[in-house]
């Protein structure tokens, strides 16, 4: 199935990156959290892929917990160049986050693990019901 999968990343590169990785479904990229939440607002997405450090006042981890508000069905993702451990604590600790990944990731893990996510059932009924 083509699902719709948001990815918000400062950087360009990387969001490349994350087409090229997710090249099997429909991927809108945007640079900041402001626009991940124009975006989210104007369409409806399976699925949201974030960074960590988007060079704003806050955070990707914020963004998806904005996003388990809104849209509690949609999976999200965090991948993160940030090896901190307190930072994957609090993904978990707050649910943000179906998976927390590290940058470089692994493509056929992140793919496989967001799969996974998205055949489990509730992602397919976000996009569809809004």
């Amino acid at each position: 199935m083509d699902y719709r999968i948001l990815v918000c990343d400062d950087d360009p590169d990387i969001r490349a990156a994350m087409r090229r990785t997710l090249f099997r479904h429909q991927v809108t990229a945007v640079g900041s959290i402001a626009e991940a939440m124009a975006e989210l607002k104007l369409h409806p997405y399976h699925a949201v892929v974030s960074d960590y450090d988007l060079q704003a006042a806050s955070d990707g981890l914020e963004l998806l917990q904005r996003v388990r508000m809104m849209y509690p069905e949609a999976v999200r993702f965090l991948v993160t160049g940030n090896t901190d451990l307190q930072v994957a604590i609090r993904a978990v600790n707050e649910g943000a986050v179906h998976r927390y990944f590290l940058k470089p990731w692994d493509d056929g893990a992140l793919v496989g693990a967001l799969e996974i996510q998205l055949h489990a059932g509730g992602a397919r009924a976000a996009a569809g019901a809004r």
